[in-house]
């Protein structure tokens, strides 16, 4: 290309990308559940007439590399026919490209001069798909029919043409058909966004300069993810992490993964990693590819533009019938829990690699939290789905951050004014978990404690959730984060444990008027030796009430 012309793709790159935060923005702006349009627990992204992922907005990393997987899948469905203009496929099969049931993608061709161009794709979590529990989280599944309903690539729109017969079919398999009806309308929305700006993209620059500029901006990422690969010495580096158990059997669950470097190719082995299980806690191929290549892009150089390109250097060897790549029809509702120890033991083995970009275990979980009933006046039927935040794990460098999301989820939190307005509940507390975070040189971040109050009326509670019984781990010397723990606080009595069996996965607990439903979510490990960490520091964790004053002199001999 001419100076000119690479000035004009690096333009065009980051029209892409504004077209995909567009996409975001439409989609929640006219949704109305409040994992969309508070939460913003979704993806939008531009793939090219290949069907690689060329730009995204900053949404969420755990649903892009699988996403991927749908745009091939739905062309695949339809190669024959073909997607015409004015199509959408409709899709949430975990093992065609999805995630879990609960993430519905969309995707829609993009048609310039009566040739598909490019792509446009959106997933979103919805709050119910059928099965067995309210909220389609079940964390005792035996297999994905219980999990609900299951949708293979199929046209919601032809030619622009609603099929109404299947939208009323996918609806009317939620408990949340009306609410369900309009968040998907916003999906579609997102894409046509995507269709009107692209199509404006293609109009003012040419379909020959808008192919390049796709084209180069792959293979810049390409270039780049090469050279910090290059950097990085030859070897074979392995580690492990494990979930707490699957929500069937009572023992752990193996994540091992082998990081072969070799030139400026990275081979991601997981070889050696537990079976599938007979629990939700399977990880379709998509979520584990996805939980690869968010965690790479962040140890590699976190400013590569993130698109297919960036994935060309790596290989991903995920045995069938294991953990992280289930045969159907094995349950994986949980698998979101597994991306975060996918991710874990890929940094725990990327910190023996000088150079690589690393840091402690984080809270590792989604903390899924779902509270269902019918609203005491009108008899409605409602589901909160609450997935908090915790602590990041520390670094060389810094402490961890207190009350994040993972990489994995990048969602925000659903405020207090908007649970109390929307649902019968009341939030009691929602505060920082004092000497939560790993102990070390470097701290790690805190999680979080948040209780909800069930006002007038019955309910219930389930949980699908992690780092219970595993705490996150630390590096260099740092100590471990504090465990996850939930609770059920009723008048009169001690505090319930509502997961006794697996102490992070309950179905359909049930709840009384006044019953208060506590979570509290994991700290993140710490960095090094805990008797380094500067005496300032720790003066000032305890002023702010990160540390009490009991740690400070424990764990760091210092008294305040």
């Amino acid at each position: 290309m001419t100076k000119a012309d690479a000035i004009t793709a690096e333009v065009i790159r980051h029209a892409l990308t504004a077209v995909s935060r567009e996409m975001g923005v439409t989609l929640r702006m006219t949704s109305c559940s409040p994992i969309f349009n508070e939460g913003n627990d979704y993806s939008c992204a531009i793939f090219d007439a290949q069907g690689k992922l060329v730009t995204h907005g900053e949404f969420l990393p755990i649903h892009l590399g699988a996403l991927s997987f749908s745009v091939f899948h739905a062309r695949a469905a339809f190669a024959a026919e073909g997607l015409q203009e004015g199509d959408t496929v409709i899709m949430n099969d975990p093992y065609l490209g999805g995630s879990h049931l609960p993430d519905i993608t969309m995707v829609s061709p993009i048609f310039h001069e009566g040739e598909a161009v490019a792509y446009a794709a959106n997933r979103a979590h919805h709050l119910d798909v059928g099965g067995t529990m309210p909220g389609s989280f079940f964390s005792g599944a035996t297999d994905n029919y219980q999990e609900g309903l299951r949708i293979s690539p199929m046209k919601l729109f032809r030619g622009g043409v609603r099929d109404a017969h299947l939208l009323k079919l996918i609806t009317e398999n939620s408990r949340l058909p009306a609410q369900m009806r309009v968040d998907l309308e916003s999906q579609v929305s997102a894409n046509r966004t995507a269709i009107e700006r692209v199509g404006e993209l293609f109009h003012r620059y040419g379909e020959e300069m808008l192919r390049t500029a796709m084209h180069e901006a792959l293979a810049y990422s390409e270039r780049r993810m090469r050279g910090v690969i290059a950097s990085w010495p030859d070897g074979d580096y392995t580690a492990s992490d494990w979930l707490d158990n699957d929500g069937i059997e009572p023992g752990p669950c193996e994540i091992r993964v082998t990081l072969r470097v070799r030139g400026e190719r990275i081979e991601v082995d997981f070889t050696g990693s537990s079976e599938q299980t007979k629990g939700p806690l399977n990880c379709v191929l998509g979520y584990t590819c996805s939980g690869v290549y968010m965690t790479l892009q962040c140890a590699t150089d976190p400013d590569i533009p993130p698109n297919a390109g960036c994935y060309r250097p790596i290989e991903i060897i995920a045995p069938a019938g294991s953990i992280v790549n289930p045969r159907f029809p094995a349950p994986c509702t949980g698998g979101n829990e597994t991306v975060f120890v996918i991710s874990a033991a890929i940094f725990r083995a990327l910190a023996q690699i000088p150079g690589a970009r690393t840091m402690a275990c984080d809270q590792g979980s989604s903390n899924n939290l779902l509270i269902s009933g019918f609203r005491p006046h009108g008899g409605e039927r409602y589901v909160l789905y609450e997935y908090p935040e915790g602590g990041w794990g520390a670094n060389r460098d810094r402490d961890g951050l207190n009350a994040v999301f993972s990489i994995a989820g990048n969602t925000w939190n659903v405020p207090v004014e908007v649970v109390e307005r929307r649902f019968p509940l009341r939030v009691e507390r929602y505060e920082l978990r004092e000497d939560s975070g790993g102990v070390g040189e470097h701290r790690g971040g805190l999680g979080i404690r948040r209780e909800h109050r069930i006002l007038d009326h019955t309910a219930e509670v389930s949980i699908v959730g992690n780092r219970v019984m595993i705490p996150p781990w630390g590096l260099d010397g740092g100590g471990e984060g504090g465990a996850a723990k939930y609770q059920l606080l009723r008048e009169g009595g001690e505090p319930i444990n509502p997961a006794p069996l697996f102490g992070s996965k309950a179905a359909g607990v049930p709840l009384r008027p006044d019953d208060v439903v506590v979570q509290m979510t994991a700290g993140g490990g710490g960095w090094g030796k805990p008797l380094r960490r500067e005496r300032e520091s720790v003066a000032r964790d305890v002023r702010l009430g990160y540390v009490s004053v009991d740690a400070a002199w424990r764990d760091y001999g210092m008294k305040v």
